[in-house]
């Protein structure tokens, strides 16, 4: 059986007349840390808004667990085991940070609005499970402390680190990660690239894009690397930091220019 948990094939994209990726082919193992790299403009984010449900692609396939994901919305993607966190901060602000997380875990259960409305036992159970289940992956991240404060009053590494606590509340196959240490100091890196390694030996499959080269080399199993479109090389860390093509597109420029 395969360990592909998530495969993107012949990814075609276009807007108007430009083609955004251009026969663009992914994926992701159980058990891996995976990153795609490149260039800005590349078409790295595009890729996660493909998978994700929020474009639509020209050609290609998109599979989690070997189902086809094409045509579907978001959510019922995210619900098929593909979550991920955005480069802009996307929390609830006037929500408690537990609140946050459980609003997620909230979104698995079978409810529904009319149970929560009219308090039925089984609501009243899920919400108490989604609260539970909160509470623990706040401890997981380290931010248990900050359970019942504010987000918009959060300081900014830690509604990073909240904002991945809620996409683990939806039991992802595929944890997609969009420039996580953003704004990071070396020392948060350091912690964030520790957690990204504690989510994998949970259990969860990620796919990482960041801009820092350190932190990429330093955590992944496996490096893809695009450049206007395409994807000119796929390997180890030490393949691609090897890779003259990958050095003259990417690596060889430098960093406050990538």
């Amino acid at each position: 059986m395969s360990t592909k948990l998530l495969e993107v094939k012949n990814l075609v994209v276009k807007f108007g007349g430009v083609t955004a990726l251009d026969n663009v082919n992914l994926h992701v193992n159980q058990g891996e840390i995976a990153a795609l790299i490149g260039p800005n403009g590349a078409g790295k984010t595009t890729v996660f808004n493909i998978v994700t449900g929020y474009y639509t692609p020209a050609e290609g396939e998109i599979l989690v667990d070997g189902k086809s994901m094409l045509g579907l919305r978001p959510y019922k993607i995210a619900r098929a085991g593909l979550a991920r966190t955005f480069q802009n901060i996307r929390l609830f602000g006037d929500m408690t940070a537990v609140e946050n997380v459980a609003t997620a875990a909230d979104a698995l259960n079978k409810s529904g609005l009319v149970g929560s409305l009219f308090g039925v036992p089984r609501s009243r159970r899920d919400e108490k499970a989604s609260m539970e289940k909160a509470h623990e992956l706040l401890k997981f991240i380290g931010l248990d402390h900050r359970a019942l404060q504010m987000a918009k009053n959060l300081p900014y590494g830690d509604q990073r680190r909240l904002e991945i606590a809620r996409a683990l509340a939806l039991n992802p196959k595929v944890l997609l990660l969009d420039e996580p240490a953003a704004g990071f100091n070396p020392q948060e890196k350091v912690e964030l690239g520790e957690l990204i390694r504690k989510i994998r030996d949970r259990g969860f499959a990620v796919l990482l894009i960041e801009h820092d080269m350190s932190l990429v080399m330093d955590i992944s199993d496996r490096v893809s690397v695009l450049d206007f479109g395409q994807k000119i090389a796929e390997g180890t860390p030490v393949e691609i930091q090897n890779n003259q093509r990958v050095i003259d597109a990417y690596l060889g420029v430098a960093e406050d220019a990538s």
